[in-house]
C-alpha cells in the first residue's frame, strides 16, 4: 500500500513535466533571415524580449501545415448519457481516498477516544488538598489544660494561639502553612467582636515569647477573661 501511495504521488508530480517536455520536443527551430538578424541587433540593448519569431517579409509565406484538430465541444452534464462515467476521475478519487484512509489508520490507530460519560480528566476527581495550618496552630489542647499549666508565660502563649486559631476558623478563613500569628490576625474581619482583646492577647504573647517578658497572675487572669468572652461559653 505504501509503494502504491508513493507511485501515485510521483506520477502526479512528474506527469505534467513529461507533457511539457514532449511538447518542446516537437517544436521545430525557425530559420532567422537577414532582416531578423538586423532586428535582433537593433533591440539587443533595449531590454526588449526577442523570443517571438517573425517571418522574413521579403521571402514568400511559409507553408502553414498542422496536424492538430480542433477540440470537440464538450457536452453539457444534462446531455450526457446516463451510462457515461468519468472513469479516470473515479480512479484518481478512489486512490486519494485510499491514501487518506491508509494514513489515518497508520498514524491514528493508536489514538483512543472514549465517549462514555465517566471519561473525564483523572485529575478532576481528586479533591483539592486543603492547606495545612501553621505549626503554632496545631495541638493546642483544651482551655482547661492551658489554665492548669504552672508556667504562666507558656500558658499565655498557648492561650493566644488557641484564641487566634479558633477565631480564624469561626470566620471560615483557611490559614496557610507559612502564616505567622500576625498574618492570621490581619485576615480577621473588623466586624469580629472583641477583636481588640484578641489583638492585645497576641501582642502580649509575642512580648513573652520573643522578648522574655514575665507575666503576672493578675495579667494572665485578665487575658483569660477576655479570651472566654471571645470564644464564648462552653469552649473546650
Amino acid at each position: 500500500m505504501r509503494c502504491f501511495f508513493v507511485f501515485f504521488v510521483l506520477s502526479i508530480v512528474f506527469f505534467p513535466l513529461t507533457q511539457s517536455l514532449a511538447q518542446d520536443a516537437v517544436r521545430e527551430p525557425v530559420e532567422i533571415g537577414e532582416s531578423g538578424r538586423d532586428y535582433l541587433r537593433s533591440i539587443r540593448l533595449r531590454r526588449i524580449a526577442a523570443d517571438v519569431a517573425y517571418y522574413d517579409p521579403s521571402a514568400p509565406a511559409p507553408e502553414l501545415t498542422t496536424g492538430l484538430q480542433p477540440e470537440p465541444p464538450r457536452q453539457p452534464a444534462a446531455d450526457r448519457p446516463a451510462g457515461d462515467i468519468n472513469w479516470p476521475f473515479l480512479v484518481v478519487s478512489g486512490a486519494v481516498l485510499a491514501a487518506i484512509l491508509y494514513l489515518f489508520l497508520r498514524l491514528g490507530g493508536r489514538m483512543t477516544v472514549s465517549l462514555k460519560r465517566d471519561a473525564r480528566n483523572p485529575g478532576s476527581g481528586r479533591r483539592k488538598a486543603r492547606p495545612e495550618a501553621p505549626a503554632w496552630a496545631e495541638k493546642l489542647g483544651t482551655l482547661d489544660e492551658i489554665l492548669r499549666i504552672d508556667d504562666r508565660r507558656r500558658a499565655l502563649v498557648l492561650l493566644a494561639r488557641k484564641a487566634l486559631a479558633a477565631t480564624v476558623a469561626a470566620n471560615g478563613i483557611l490559614m496557610q502553612r507559612s502564616w505567622t500569628a500576625r498574618d492570621a490576625l490581619r485576615h480577621i474581619p473588623d466586624r469580629q467582636a472583641r477583636l481588640d482583646a484578641l489583638r492585645s492577647l497576641v501582642m502580649a504573647s509575642e512580648r513573652v515569647q520573643f522578648g522574655g517578658r514575665n507575666v503576672s497572675e493578675d495579667e494572665f487572669r485578665q487575658h483569660v477573661a477576655g479570651c472566654r468572652q471571645l470564644l464564648g461559653p462552653g469552649t473546650p
